[in-house]
C-alpha cells in the first residue's frame, strides 16, 4: 500500500440517479472489425491485427494490445489518433462490453513483457514525441498521463509501504505530479474523453486524496459519461481497506450505486465493478452477492455478447463462492481459453477445474435441471408461461415479506412443475427467510394447501426464479 492516509469510512452516497443513468439495455456493440481500421489510413496489414475476436479468443485483447503498441513504435501518431478518436466518439465495444478507447489508453501506457529501463526511457521518448507532433491531441496527452502514474509504480514498486525506499517514493511522487500537470493542461483541450477522468483518479488514489474529493470527482465524471464503469472500478478499489477504506466501505459503494442504477443496468455494473475488485485488486474475501453477480453476467452476454475474459472472471467468482455448479459450466465453456491475468497459473487454473468437475450426483441434478429450465425460456410458449408462474410467486413474495419484519434479500429458486400445477420439487441459492417462507408455501402440508400453479406447456416444466433487491423492496410496500 501507499504511504499511511488518513482511514475514514466513505462518505454517503451522492451519485443517486447520476450513476449509469444514461445506460440502455440494449446498448449495442462493435466489434474490433470495424469500418474505422479502414478508414484511418492503416495498411492491410496493419488493419488485419486489429481485427480480433474476444469472443472466441482469449488472446484477443492481448493481440490487440501488440498491433496498437505496435502502431506507437512506428510513429503511427495520425493513425492512433484517428482510432482513438473513432473508438471514443462511436463509444465502440468489443463483444462483452469492453470499451476499446480504454483498451487503447491500457494498451499503451506500459511499454510490452516485464520493461527494463531503457524501454521506459523509449516509451516516454516516443509518447513525448506524439504530444509535442500533436499537441492538440486529448489522447496523446491521456496516454502520457497515464504513463507517468506507470512510471511511478515502477519506481515505487507494489509492496507495503515500509518495503520503498527514500528514492523510490521521490521517483513515485514526481511522476504522479507530473501526470497531473499533464492531465491539467489536457483538459483545456477541445476535445474530451472519459479516461481523463480515469487517470486523474490515479493520481487521487497515488497521492491519498480525501474521500471528499474522491467521491466529487467520481460524481463529475458520472456526469460526463455514466457508462464508463472503469470509473467505479477505480473508486471501489481507492476505498478498499489496503488503501483508505474501512471493511464494508467497497461493497457497500457498489450495492448502493447499482441499487440507484436499477434493472439490468444495475447488475451488469455489479458484475463488471465485483469482478474486477475480487478477482485482481485484494486477497480478501469481499462480501459480495453471489446471485448478483450471476445475474450481472447474464445480462451483460444478452446486451453486449460473450467474451471469453467475462467467463474467465465468473469461473474465477464461482470457485470464491464454492459454487461447483456454475464454475463447471464456465469452464465448460472456456475449455483451454484461461485468462492469464485471471488465474496467474496454468496450475491453479487445472486445479479448480478439477475441483469444479468433482460434483456430488445431487449437484449434478440440479445442474441438469438448471440447463432445461434456461432450454424451456428460449420458446415463446416457455417465456409466457414463466411471466405467469412469475406473477404467481410474487403475490406469494408479499405475503413472505410482511411475514418476516419487511426482510428482503436476493436469492433464487428453481421449480418443477408437475402436469397438474402442482410442485414436484424446490431447491434454492442464497435462500433466507423469505425464501424459506416461500417454499414452505409452495410444498405445503397437506398437500390440499399447496399453490396451484397454472398446467405447464409440458410435464416436469422447469421454471427459474430470481428475487432481486429492488424487487423484494416494492413487493414489500404493495
Amino acid at each position: 500500500m501507499i504511504r499511511p492516509v488518513v482511514s475514514a469510512v466513505a462518505p454517503g452516497l451522492r451519485l443517486c440517479h447520476l450513476a449509469f443513468i444514461l445506460l440502455i439495455s440494449t446498448q449495442s456493440f462493435a466489434t474490433a472489425d470495424t469500418p474505422t481500421s479502414r478508414v484511418c489510413g492503416l495498411t492491410a496489414v496493419e488493419a488485419g491485427r486489429l481485427d480480433v475476436d474476444p469472443s472466441a479468443d482469449v488472446h484477443a485483447l492481448s493481440d490487440y494490445k501488440k498491433a496498437i503498441y505496435l502502431l506507437l513504435t512506428k510513429r503511427r501518431f495520425d493513425q492512433l489518433d484517428c482510432l482513438g478518436d473513432s473508438a471514443r466518439t462511436h463509444k465502440e465495444m468489443f463483444p462483452g462490453g469492453m470499451w476499446k478507447i480504454h483498451s487503447i489508453y491500457v494498451d499503451l501506457q506500459v511499454p510490452p513483457l516485464h520493461p527494463t529501463q531503457q524501454d521506459w526511457n523509449k516509451h516516454m521518448s516516443l509518447v513525448r514525441e506524439w504530444v509535442s507532433v500533436k499537441p492538440k491531441s486529448i489522447t496523446a496527452r491521456i496516454v502520457l498521463a497515464e504513463s507517468y502514474i506507470s512510471l511511478g509504480w515502477d519506481a515505487r514498486g507494489h509492496g507495503f509501504a515500509d518495503s520503498v525506499s527514500e528514492s523510490g517514493w521521490q521517483l513515485f511522487d514526481k511522476r504522479v505530479s507530473e501526470s497531473m500537470q499533464v492531465l491539467k493542461r489536457a483538459r483545456g483541450l477541445s476535445k474530451k474523453c472519459p479516461e481523463w477522468y480515469v487517470a486523474m483518479q490515479q493520481v487521487a488514489l497515488a497521492q491519498g486524496w480525501n474521500p471528499d474529493a474522491k467521491l466529487k470527482l467520481l460524481e463529475e465524471a458520472v456526469q460526463f459519461e455514466p457508462e464508463y464503469y472503469y470509473y467505479y472500478r477505480v473508486y471501489a478499489t481507492s476505498i478498499l481497506p489496503k488503501w483508505d477504506g474501512q471493511e464494508g466501505d467497497a461493497e457497500k459503494f457498489l450495492k448502493d450505486t447499482a441499487d440507484h442504477v436499477g434493472g439490468d443496468a444495475g447488475d451488469i455494473l455489479y458484475f463488471q465493478v465485483a469482478a474486477y475488485l475480487a478477482c485482481c485488486q485484494t486477497d480478501e474475501q469481499l462480501k459480495l452477492s453471489w446471485p448478483r453477480i450471476q445475474r450481472g453476467f447474464r445480462a451483460l452476454e444478452k446486451r453486449s455478447g460473450p467474451a471469453l475474459e467475462n467467463t474467465n472472471y465468473l469461473a474465477r467468482l464461482a470457485s470464491m463462492n464454492r459454487d461447483q455448479l456454475v464454475a463447471n459450466r464456465m469452464f465448460t465453456r472456456i475449455g483451454e481459453q484461461w485468462s492469464e491475468d485471471i488465474w496467474h497459473s496454468s496450475a491453479y487454473f487445472e486445479s479448480v477445474r478439477q475441483w469444479a468437475k468433482r460434483m456430488s450426483p445431487a449437484l449434478q441434478k440440479q445442474n441438469e435441471a438448471e440447463e432445461v429450465a434456461e432450454t424451456n425460456l428460449l420458446t415463446i410458449e416457455g417465456q409466457r408461461y414463466k411471466a405467469a408462474a412469475d406473477q404467481k410467486i410474487e403475490s406469494l413474495i408479499r405475503a413472505c415479506i410482511k411475514e418476516n419484519g419487511g426482510a428482503t434479500g436476493d436469492f433464487e429458486l428453481l421449480f418443477r412443475i408437475q402436469k397438474d400445477g402442482m410442485v414436484g420439487n424446490v431447491s434454492g441459492v442464497g435462500v433466507n427467510r423469505v425464501g424459506l417462507c416461500l417454499m414452505q408455501k409452495i410444498q405445503a402440508t397437506p398437500p390440499q394447501d399447496r399453490v396451484v400453479f397454472p398446467p405447464p406447456p409440458k410435464p416436469d416444466h422447469w421454471v427459474r426464479y430470481d428475487l432481486v433487491p429492488e424487487d423484494s423492496a416494492s413487493q414489500a410496500l404493495k
